[in-house]
């Protein structure tokens, strides 16, 4: 019998996860823009966010798939304080360094690489496509959409929103709660 997962989160980004975590686990949805019972790519909404403390006893294993930073962090704490685990999903197509370090509740998508030495906190969507270079940090609860690159030594603060198709520079801070929008490149 597979484990059950709650995710949290029946939108873009919970979709997507969800088409993933269905791989590893029984999955069901929480999401305040649904009709409890609603079911979503074969996966039964099963509350509103506010349900998470009484769906503790039935799942103990939670992931976050809303796209807000805040937000997600804010789910997060209080499943915390709850009890609950955090899995990783980690598209297959994904590469991992063994000496990378990556937190809790992190999603990994289709062709996305985190390199040796790099740093991914706890909380972290990572598009398809995205690279974080050698001894970078990213975080915990950034967002990172699709085919943007984090370069050496690069620092991505918490909660930082980095749009698609764009380069962090090697050595560059993006500061904390930061949005570098979509094509832009930062540099030293």
């Amino acid at each position: 019998m597979r484990e059950k997962l709650l995710l949290v989160g029946a939108g873009g980004f919970g979709r997507v996860a969800l088409e993933h975590a269905q791989q590893a686990f029984d999955c069901a949805l929480v999401d305040d823009g649904y009709v409890p019972g609603t079911v979503i790519n074969g996966a039964e909404v099963v509350g509103k966010v506010g349900d998470i403390a009484r769906l503790f006893g039935e799942y103990q294993k939670l992931v976050v798939v809303i796209g807000n930073n805040k937000l997600r962090e804010k789910v997060y704490q209080e499943a915390a304080a709850i009890g609950y685990d955090f899995p990783n999903i980690i598209v297959s197509s994904a590469y991992i360094s063994p000496h990378a370090t990556i937190g809790s509740g992190c999603i990994i998508l289709n062709n996305a690489v985190v390199q040796g030495g790099a740093k991914v906190g706890n909380g972290v969507i990572l598009n398809t496509g995205v690279e974080v270079h050698l001894d970078s940090v990213v975080e915990d609860y950034v967002l990172i959409y699709t085919n943007s690159v984090v370069r050496t030594h690069a620092h991505v603060g918490r909660r930082a929103h980095i749009g698609s198709t764009l380069t962090i520079g090697n050595n560059v801070t993006v500061p904390e709660d930061g949005v570098v929008e979509n094509g832009c490149s930062l540099s030293v």
